[in-house]
């Protein structure tokens, strides 16, 4: 019995060699990290905050989306006492006090 041929023939795209250079290295996944590395002048790396985008002052990072957050920012979880930014912190004003929930402990008290 023959091979059969090859089912795709000339729709198959090419499989060929991709360069990646310094252009597409700063523009990818690390992006950020790469331009501060690359462009601060001073040659100390600053991360900013992903909050209030002030310099990080310390090495307090959101346990919900892992961003580097500085010391005003940093939202304690009233539920389980993990570490959330804003953007992931849901704010419960419904006491008589605010309290601060993650995402995780969110689900539960709703």
């Amino acid at each position: 019995m023959p091979k059969r041929g090859c089912p795709f023939a000339d729709a198959a795209p090419l499989q060929l060699k991709v360069r990646v250079g310094q252009r597409e290295v700063s523009r990818g996944v690390c992006a950020e990290r790469y331009s501060q590395e690359v462009f601060d002048p001073s040659g100390i790396v600053s991360v900013a905050c992903s909050s209030c985008v002030r310099a990080v002052d310390g090495k307090a990072v959101c346990s919900q989306c892992e961003r580097a957050l500085c010391g005003q920012c940093v939202r304690t979880c009233w539920g389980c006492g993990s570490v959330a930014c804003t953007l992931c912190g849901l704010v419960e004003c419904s006491d008589m006090y605010e309290k601060v929930l993650c995402t995780s402990c969110a689900m539960f008290e709703t």
